[in-house]
């Protein structure tokens, strides 16, 4: 107990292993519903709000995120003196985080289109498969992640559930524009500096990804590919059979 809070300032990285939360801990499990209880809070209260609460509740939410990324996570890791390249705002989950701070000052169809295709269950997975475990749990930089990955959850989980956006696959080249203007850089990225944005370069360690790259092989990224465009259609099927095509919460100023 007494080294519980001895990290949760300092650099996660270097700590005994002993203290690592792991994956699929009970440290784990326990974060992983505290999540739960706060996306479902946040969904709930975002449900039963007024319009103008809601305008405010995404600004608060856009801007928590946003604070995370540049603040606690860029900032903080410059501090602490550990920045690398991999710290960079170039993953999947960092666009967005951009896109939701966008989209909680001016609501659009760029914004939520990829928060929806991409960000959804990738921050998903993430919370799941966190390649953040072999830090403390109590740690600054353990938790900035998890909330991180947790409110990207809640945004565009209560714009769906408060009926303000309609996933639309006409939409998806929207998103294969915002994909092109992280992953672009961040190739260039991996193979000048050895990162692994966008697990690109090799699938993270504890996910799916990891044995997947092991058995494709050189087929590794077509492969990707291949799972990103079954996982799509699987998304918006149920949005193609329903009935009415229009936005269910009204335009996107009315939000």
């Amino acid at each position: 107990m007494k080294h519980l809070f001895e990290y949760f300032w300092s650099s996660p990285y270097g700590t005994p292993e002993e203290l690592w939360f792991g994956q699929f801990t009970l440290q784990h499990l326990a974060a992983l519903v505290a999540m739960v209880v706060l996306i479902a809070a946040v969904v709930w209260i975002y449900r039963r709000s007024s319009i103008h609460r809601r305008k405010l509740i995404r600004l608060v939410v856009g801007i928590c995120v946003l604070s995370m990324e540049l603040i606690i996570r860029q900032v903080g890791f410059v501090v602490t003196g550990i920045y690398s390249a991999g710290i960079l705002p170039l993953h999947a989950c960092a666009a967005a985080t951009f896109c939701v701070f966008i989209d909680s000052i001016k609501p659009n169809s760029w914004c939520r289109e990829y928060l929806y295709a991409i960000g959804s269950w990738g921050a998903l997975c993430a919370l799941i498969f966190p390649d953040w475990a072999d830090q403390p749990l109590m740690n600054l930089f353990t938790w900035q992640s998890f909330l991180a990955h947790g409110f990207l959850v809640a945004y565009i989980l209560m714009i769906l559930v408060a009926g303000e956006f309609r996933p639309s696959i006409h939409n998806l080249w929207k998103v294969v524009v915002i994909m092109a203007i992280f992953v672009i850089p961040s190739v260039i990225a991996n193979n000048t500096w050895g990162t692994n944005f966008w697990f690109l370069a090799s699938g993270s360690q504890g996910s799916p990804l990891a044995p997947l790259q092991q058995m494709a092989g050189s087929y590794y990224i077509p492969v990707l590919a291949v799972l990103l465009t079954v996982v799509w259609l699987v998304m918006y099927l149920p949005w193609l059979v329903k009935k009415s095509p229009r936005e269910l919460g009204g335009s996107y100023a009315d939000q």
